[in-house]
């Protein structure tokens, strides 16, 4: 092993003990939020006869919400990891460490290829991989399209840069695959041609047609399939306001970005849809940043391409969330994760630099030991403080954000959880005085007045929950529930169809139909409706064990055995049924 790969070899393990040790207590975090649709009660990723449905439905179909976001690489790592660690937290939580940890280590290479300097490369990386801010993308499980995007992004980058340089059939398909997964993993993948373009610019690179227009033909074919297969290409919402009322919120976001990349505190979710005037002091702020950033960086492209690139890299990379489209927010900490790379570089760049003056040295490697100390510290406590729990995570984003509907709605359903059910009504109310529009709310305020409440009080509020949203099928499952508790089951059971007319993955929703058919004594209706939830998901031991009850009550045996012992295998048996099986057994 030559020095130079003794060092390399140095440098990738430190950016990976640093990546486990800064996120290691972020492992025993709970599912959160959209974590709840993408993991927890989606049925697509807990089968993978499911499988096609990731490539053709949006990420929360599985769990029947309707998001215009289509990530089918993201789902498929969750249906990976549900099929390893079933709803275990803990793996997924490892996995998106994991690749953060594989971002930080790419962006070691892709700078050690763009400027041949290892320390220069090692700051960056290790500055990224510790740096509180990627707390959103890290620890929140849902955050996960960030970080495979981020990484298929980067690889394609250095397969373009050394295909240019070296022609090799292999450089070119990698680079073509990792941006096809890049597209799959996130839409702001998109912005990669212009990433292309700047290195291009910045380093006086010819454009290579043969390199660069396959790139964009699969952007442009990405596109196609968005506007026309997959109907939306971005999701933008037909009352959204006007670009003029819309950009002055970027030039306020973008102060805020640069205070929280040099002073991360305050760190939180939700920042909102705001909208501000170009009157507004950090409006006026960012402008005036932008303009004198981007003079600089044109005025450096000669004499200093490592700051040009930076800055450029910063601003492109900002682009897909600038607000030029309208999106579900002025700003949030998570779309920092790609534009961060130009910041760590330029803060890489000043720590390199007085290192090597040689009177500086020591005072640089304290500098950047403290720095590095500081980022990884902040980066824990927000793991521990914030990202733990779901309703200190709500209570404390209601701090920063307490006009949000939707931590009211959240906080409220981690109540009705932990039988805190009139605290939960309370913030349902509190939401609804926000905007009495909102139908979910209706639907979650009535099952949190299950235990509380009046029948008549609770059919109501559904009731007004589906004239808001006719299409939400869980409403109509809730209050079929509701009718079939109340000894009304021909009420239920076109309410059960209608649920699963609008939500065919849903499993519970089959059992509980099942589960009616089978009260009235209907076994040979209901077995084919337990062996559709198993099918939509193999782990539901519910519908197990009712499926070998309603064979036990037709004297099927056999097959109650035979589906019985399935469970068994799963870990899913249930000893009561076991010893009513006995006998039967030969």
């Amino acid at each position: 092993m030559t020095n130079q790969q003794r060092i390399s070899f140095i440098t990738v393990t430190l950016i990976v003990i640093l990546g486990f040790a800064v996120y290691g207590n972020s492992l025993g975090g709970k599912f959160i939020w959209d974590d709840e649709y993408l993991i927890k009660d989606n049925a697509y990723i807990k089968n993978f006869s499911q499988l096609p449905n990731l490539f053709t439905k949006n990420i929360a179909e599985g769990a029947g919400k309707k998001y215009n976001l289509y990530r089918p690489l993201q789902m498929i790592t969750y249906m990976a990891d549900y099929s390893i660690w079933r709803l275990n937290p803990y793996g997924y939580h490892l996995v998106n460490v994991f690749l953060h940890i594989l971002v930080g280590l790419s962006i070691y290479w892709l700078v050690k290829t763009l400027f041949n300097d290892g320390l220069l490369a090692a700051c960056s990386s290790i500055l990224f991989v510790v740096h509180p801010v990627h707390t959103e993308v890290v620890s929140y499980i849902s955050g996960r399209s960030d970080s495979l995007a981020l990484l298929f992004i980067l690889l394609c980058f250095i397969c373009y840069i050394k295909y240019l340089s070296d022609k090799r059939a292999s450089l070119y398909v990698l680079m073509l695959i990792t941006y096809i997964l890049a597209l799959f993993s996130r839409e702001i993948s998109l912005i990669l041609p212009a990433l292309l373009l700047l290195y291009h610019y910045t380093f006086k690179k010819e454009l290579s047609a043969k390199g660069f227009l396959p790139i964009l033909i699969i952007a442009f074919g990405y596109c196609l399939l968005r506007v026309t297969a997959l109907k939306d290409l971005l999701g933008i919402a037909p009352a959204s306001p006007g670009l003029r009322q819309r950009i002055p919120g970027f030039f306020v976001a973008l102060i805020n970005y640069l205070r929280i990349l040099f002073v991360p505190s305050d760190l939180h979710m939700e920042y909102g849809t705001k909208l501000f005037s170009f009157r507004e002091p950090k409006a006026l702020l960012g402008i005036l940043a932008l303009f004198a950033l981007l003079i600089y960086a044109f005025t450096k492209r000669k004499t200093n391409r490592l700051v040009s690139f930076s800055i450029f890299w910063f601003f492109v990379a900002l682009l897909p969330v600038s607000n030029l489209f309208p999106i579900n927010a002025y700003m949030a900490e998570h779309w920092l994760y790609m534009p961060a790379i130009g910041f760590f570089l330029l803060l890489a760049k000043f720590t390199c630099y007085i290192f090597r003056q040689r009177s500086l040295k020591p005072a640089a490697g304290v500098f950047f030991l403290l720095l590095v100390c500081f980022y990884s510290y902040l980066t824990i406590r927000q793991n521990r403080d914030y990202w733990q729990e779901p309703i200190i995570f709500y209570e404390r984003t209601l701090q920063y954000s307490p006009d949000s509907t939707r931590m009211y709605n959240n906080l409220a359903v981690e109540y009705s959880r932990r039988g805190r059910y009139q605290e939960a009504a309370a913030l349902y109310q509190k939401a609804l005085a926000i905007d009495p529009s909102l139908a979910r709310v209706y639907n979650n305020v009535a099952m949190a007045k299950r235990y509380i409440g009046k029948p008549q009080e609770i059919i109501a509020l559904l009731e007004k929950s589906i004239e808001l949203d006719p299409t939400s099928a869980k409403t109509y499952n809730n209050l079929a529930v509701v009718y079939r508790n109340l000894g009304k089951p021909e009420r239920a059971i076109p309410l059960y169809k209608k649920s699963i007319e609008l939500d065919p993955a849903s499993a519970k929703t089959y059992s509980n139909l099942a589960n009616t058919y089978a009260h009235l004594g209907k076994p040979e209706r209901a077995i084919p409706l337990y062996k559709k939830a198993i099918e939509l998901d193999p782990a539901y031991m519910k519908a197990y064990n009712k499926l070998v009850e309603a064979y036990l009550q037709q004297k099927q045996y056999k097959l109650a055995i035979k589906y019985y012992d399935q469970a068994t295998e799963l870990g899913l048996n249930d000893p009561a049924l076991a010893e009513r099986l006995a006998p039967h057994r030969h």
